[in-house]
């Protein structure tokens, strides 16, 4: 016992160092315990009943410090993560509570998907026409996702070839595509069309199914245009895509050109 005493001994010097002692704190004089000054709950225990052996400990207050301390690391982390996943684009603070609701099945689905996600999860892959709400809620997923503590990448190939121009280590940037725990590619196929970008779609669809982890795909192509590839590349892109990934189509007008046409329409 003494052994473990002494190893007690030495840890509460160690606590006693990381626990702040102020002027109001005082000593009780039933426990001979130090009590905090300000919450009135002991700073110190003793953890061997019978002995006089007291060690420090946290008071309620300073529990309360620190629950808040780590919850501000948290949220640092998050919003670091938040950065991370949509560089400057400006959904980055889309959530489901901003959704208008105007398309049920779109947010059921999404919702849905969102609520089961996890890093076996299958493929989603909402197509349609522009300005459907489509990147919006892609983007709500992601933002569920991180706020959930998942690491998130919500990109476009076109910037991915950015990324891929800029290092000389390419592989790298697959590697770091590969390794989130959800990817999101949006405007998936509004790409111009190249050997080069098909080779790099092709490879982000290859590596991302090899890594097992889920993907959310938006695109304004139709399972018409999916279905009659132009050439083997595409024909292969199109085949590993859709080994795993549900589909839905997402209806409705332009939003956009809805917003549009209700601003000009206030202006008169």
């Amino acid at each position: 016992m003494s052994a473990v005493k002494e190893v007690f001994s030495i840890l509460a010097a160690r606590v006693e160092e990381a626990i702040p002692v102020h002027d109001c704190d005082y000593t009780d004089e039933t426990t001979r315990l130090l009590i905090c000054g300000k919450c009135h709950t002991p700073k110190q225990c003793r953890p061997f009943p019978g002995s006089d052996l007291a060690v420090y400990c946290l008071c309620k207050c300073q529990q309360e410090e620190d629950r808040l301390m780590q919850e501000r690391l948290w949220r640092n982390q998050i919003e670091q993560r938040r950065a991370i996943c949509f560089g400057t684009s400006d959904l980055i603070h889309a959530s489901f509570a901003e959704d208008d609701g105007k398309n049920p099945k779109l947010s059921k689905v999404c919702n849905t998907f969102s609520a089961n996600l996890n890093d076996s999860s299958s493929w989603l892959l909402l197509w349609g026409d522009c300005g459907t709400g489509k990147s919006f809620m892609a983007a709500c997923i992601a933002n569920a996702a991180i706020d959930a503590g998942m690491s998130v990448r919500f990109i476009t190939v076109p910037e991915i070839e950015q990324q891929l121009w800029r290092e000389h280590d390419k592989s790298a940037v697959y590697d770091e595509l590969n390794s989130v725990g959800l990817l999101i590619i949006d405007d998936f196929g509004c790409e111009r069309r190249t050997e080069y970008m098909d080779e790099i779609k092709f490879n982000l669809i290859d590596g991302r199914l090899r890594s097992g982890k889920p993907c959310v795909i938006t695109t304004n192509l139709s399972m018409n245009d999916f279905a009659a590839p132009k050439d083997l590349t595409q024909k292969r892109i199109v085949s590993r895509m859709f080994e795993r990934v549900t589909t839905f189509q997402v209806k409705g007008e332009d939003r956009r050109f809805a917003a549009l046409k209700e601003r000009a329409a206030r202006t008169d």
